[in-house]
């Protein structure tokens, strides 16, 4: 933050002072105001700030969208690429069963009885068997490449909203719950009058939603090591407004990465 020296206004990211138009100096660039920094606000004062967070941050509901669109694609996958395990197994099943029969092929022919059943049912559990196996390691490596996009997608909509968050200058919310809709929900408790502050409106939003805290931190501390593990360690991370139990709305466009 710069401050004028003319009018005393503080300025972000300015050549001239927004107030007054007179030239700043940027060599003299101040500490950056926090939230701590900013005076006591009435439930009015947080209204208004949390109706211009709505129209800040709606500009990018689509990334946030889609980010958790992602998200919730990855949280379905396994980082090794998610199969059943069932699959595998039902396939070294018949080729085992095939082994086995192979085993009484040899013996029937040894006491000189007819082996073409055997022979048959032998080549349908190999078949079964083969099939079973290629297909379980075929979806493995379709579930891989659909990780590798998912989540590079989704630290590139990371970057976005983090770059977005960090424009808005000092922030009454937490970048992790800066979803229009979550914001939406606090906006509605404290309209509602079932609240007296910013802080209880949070205790109050996780309350409704049967969630705690605790939840809230071990689903973005998983979210944040898939994006370290992609090289991305700088971007923000973000809740999912599901995770309240505000969704999609009907019709919304989600692209897939796949």
């Amino acid at each position: 933050m710069v401050t004028c020296k003319e009018c005393g206004y503080q300025n972000n990211g300015r050549k001239l002072c927004k107030k007054c138009g007179a030239p700043l100096d940027l060599s003299v660039e101040e500490n950056a105001v926090s939230v701590e920094d900013l005076p006591d606000l009435t439930l009015y004062d947080v209204n208004r700030e949390l109706k211009k967070l709505i129209r800040y941050f709606n500009r990018m509901q689509a990334q946030y969208s889609e980010y958790e669109y992602c998200n919730q694609k990855l949280d379905s996958l396994d980082k090794r690429g998610y199969v059943s395990k069932g699959i595998l197994i039902f396939g070294i099943c018949m080729i085992a069963a095939m082994v086995w029969l192979s085993v009484g092929e040899v013996l029937y022919t040894y006491i000189k009885q007819d082996i073409t059943g055997l022979l048959v049912w032998n080549a349908m559990f190999l078949a079964v068997g083969l099939y079973a196996v290629i297909a379980y390691f075929h979806s493995l490596k379709d579930n891989r490449k659909k990780i590798k996009n998912y989540l590079g997608r989704e630290v590139e909509l990371a970057r976005q909203l983090t770059n977005h968050y960090k424009n808005y200058g000092p922030c009454l919310i937490d970048p992790q719950y800066t979803d229009p809709r979550i914001l939406d929900r606090l906006a509605l408790l404290i309209r509602s009058g079932r609240v007296n502050t910013l802080e209880q409106a949070m205790d109050t939003l996780f309350e409704d939603a049967g969630k705690t805290k605790k939840e809230s931190s071990d689903y973005l501390a998983v979210v944040a090591s898939r994006q370290a593990e992609f090289g991305e360690k700088d971007a923000l991370v973000f809740c999912a407004a599901s995770f309240f139990g505000a969704y999609h709305q009907s019709g919304e466009n989600l692209p897939s990465p796949e």
